[in-house]
């Protein structure tokens, strides 16, 4: 499966091929000039969003129906590598707590207001995730983490 995140192509994904091997047969003679060749990472990668119980919790605690439209309600994570499927939602939950605070911190609530992360059902019941295997940088300009 191929990524665009912001407008950017994260992956190849021309005349509607969805796997590399059929990418490969059909440009095996004469594969097109990219200025750029994507460089994949170690990474995977999960789009989060909101479910109706998140909403629920935040109308719960005084924010308003309307401020939902202020925020974009999906949001990509990248996270550790993980080539099958069986195998997501261990990974995803070694993630799960740093996502979950990440995404309620974004609603700037004090602290005290904060929920608490218990479990990783707390994570499934407020959150629906969409699972990337292969995540690629198709720019030339180092990542950057910024803290």
């Amino acid at each position: 499966m191929w990524l665009v995140l912001g407008g950017q192509r994260l992956g190849l994904r021309e005349n509607g091929l969805r796997n590399r091997a059929a990418a490969g047969n059909l440009w095996a003679e004469s594969p097109p000039a990219y200025p750029l060749k994507p460089q994949m990472l170690n990474r995977s990668a999960v789009v989060v969003r909101y479910r109706d119980a998140f909403r629920d919790w935040l109308r719960s605690i005084g924010i308003e129906e309307e401020e939902f439209e202020d925020h974009d309600e999906k949001s990509v994570y990248l996270i550790s590598e993980c080539e099958y499927q069986e195998d997501q939602g261990e990974v995803l939950q070694e993630s799960a707590a740093a996502i979950f605070y990440e995404v309620v911190a974004a609603w700037h609530l004090a602290p005290e207001q904060h929920p608490d992360f218990n479990d990783f059902a707390l994570f499934q019941s407020w959150f629906e995730t969409e699972y990337f295997d292969m995540v690629a940088d198709a720019l030339e300009e180092p990542l950057v983490k910024e803290t």
